[in-house]
């Protein structure tokens, strides 16, 4: 057995020894997570038990697209498309807000909450034994799975001290996501040129293998991660854009902000574990989310370069764009601190995406902890 230290505030000073187990032990390399673990792991509240009814596991998924289907730009939302999808995705997205928000309240109390833990690793522990999500029967399917396995992952190396106090064996946890992720590779790299292999699906592609990969030690996830997260900024123009994002359209504010979210999220990643990932293409991610940020309120430019109004963004009764949008902010801003006086206008509160792994703000800051 291995011992594997994921964060540079190592599990050990958090007073936990976490052993690797099964066919990944041996293959397993020392990687770092970007954001500090919960600090006071021995300093918990005892208590053991998960009183929360766990999500049930889904096994298959058939998922087709929300849009029209003659709309080539993918911008226009067919009513009944988006209702058939959103049906059959909802157990999923059920499990993924339910880890990732009992990660976040064990990270959220720096390790106080116990039982939180306890949640997060039955419900991974429960859904990694039943093959959850081992039978994806479409293409869609596939690449919407991404965002789940990115959070489950996020969610996973959060609750990994409590492990240990917990007696909780997390081998099938880490044979059940390695699995996932070794899945999802092929799905861009053996299926041709086709644009979702090179915008914003390739990168949460890239973002969920690259989470698994430094959540159970396999840094052979983070070079493909890697190659994805070069393939997005290595396009951005010298406006900020993503050119294949700007076919969406009426959406490409949209989807500019949603392929932001895992290209910062794969440069934390990758940055905290050798990879000049922040560099790369003349600062490529920077000029990205300042395009996609600065779109928010003054969409000219977005409409300007995509050729059409862009879609309402929805918004919050505070009349701020609803956080989920923008939970990568807190992630980018611990790189550029300087630019947080330009967009904290943009949020009020904790930043949560089941999507990216939890309450970001929480994970970056540890001010916002109690």
């Amino acid at each position: 057995m291995a011992i594997v230290a994921l964060s540079r505030f190592s599990f050990l000073a958090a007073g936990a020894v976490l052993l690797l187990g099964g066919s990944q032990a041996s293959q397993a390399a020392s990687l770092t997570l970007p954001f500090q673990l919960a600090r006071h792991v021995a300093q918990n509240n005892g208590n053991r038990d998960c009183s929360a009814k766990l999500p049930t596991p889904v096994i298959s998924l058939n998922l087709t697209s929300i849009y029209e289907d003659d709309d080539e730009s993918r911008s226009t939302v067919d009513p009944e498309n988006k209702d058939r999808y959103d049906k059959a995705i909802a157990q999923t997205r059920e499990f993924a807000a339910f880890v990732t928000k009992y990660a976040s309240n064990y990270t959220e109390t720096d390790g106080n909450r116990l039982d939180a833990a306890s949640c997060t690793l039955q419900a991974l522990d429960s859904w990694a034994r039943a093959g959850a999500l081992s039978d994806l029967k479409t293409r869609q399917s596939y690449l919407s799975a991404t965002r789940i396995v990115a959070g489950a992952a996020l969610a996973y190396a959060q609750v990994r001290p409590a492990a240990t106090l917990l007696s909780y064996d997390t081998s099938a946890i880490e044979k059940w996501l390695g699995g996932l992720a070794e899945r999802t590779i092929p799905v861009y790299t053996e299926s041709g040129d086709r644009n979702s292999n090179k915008q914003n699906h390739r990168y949460w592609g890239g973002f969920a293998v690259t989470a698994v990969g430094v959540a159970i030690g396999r840094k052979d996830f983070l070079d493909f991660g890697f190659e994805s997260y070069k393939l997005g900024v290595c396009q951005v123009t010298a406006d900020g854009a993503l050119p294949l994002e700007l076919m969406r359209k009426k959406k490409a504010r949209d989807y500019h902000l949603h392929a932001a979210g895992p290209l910062v999220m794969m440069a934390s990643l990758l940055q905290a574990n050798g990879y000049d990932a922040l560099s790369q293409c003349d600062n490529g991610l920077r000029r990205l989310v300042h395009f996609a940020l600065d779109s928010i309120n003054d969409p000219s430019l977005m409409e300007k370069l995509a050729g059409e109004p862009q879609v309402k963004l929805p918004r919050d009764n505070n009349g701020l764009i609803r956080p989920d949008r923008i939970a990568w902010l807190d992630a980018y801003l611990h790189y550029y601190p300087e630019d947080r006086n330009i967009y904290k206008k943009f949020f009020d509160g904790a930043l949560f995406s089941s999507n990216l792994g939890g309450r970001i703000s929480v994970l970056y800051n540890v001010s916002q902890r109690d």
